[in-house]
């Protein structure tokens, strides 16, 4: 992520704002790894980027974000905490997520 955010020419300040967080020190847990990044935050980063999600959680080289994620490895990334406004994702939450990134990943 700190790659990602100096090529765009970014501060953490300015990524925290677009994050809607308080102040860099949260920003910077994620980017330290010391706090698991929420996926509506990695959604924002992604798009912001122009990159996979496979990419922002760095289970992924490939920064082409036309491959959404790897649903082969959307396992892995969705038992470490990942978690949504705040909370933990239930069974149900992950059943509907891979629904959905299927939907959005599938060849029209």
């Amino acid at each position: 992520m700190k790659e990602l955010r100096e090529t765009h020419a970014y501060t953490m300040e300015d990524i925290a704002k677009k994050l809607d967080m308080f102040d860099r020190r949260s920003y910077s847990s994620y980017e330290y790894g010391r706090s698991n990044l929420p996926l509506n935050k990695a959604f924002k980063l992604a798009n912001l980027y122009n990159v996979s999600l496979d990419y922002i959680y760095g289970i992924s080289n490939n920064k082409d974000n036309n491959n959404l994620i790897n649903t082969n490895k959307l396992d892995t990334v969705l038992e470490t905490g990942i978690t949504y406004n705040g909370k933990t994702l239930t069974n149900t939450d992950i059943i509907a997520l891979k629904a959905f990134l299927q939907g959005l990943t599938s060849d029209k």
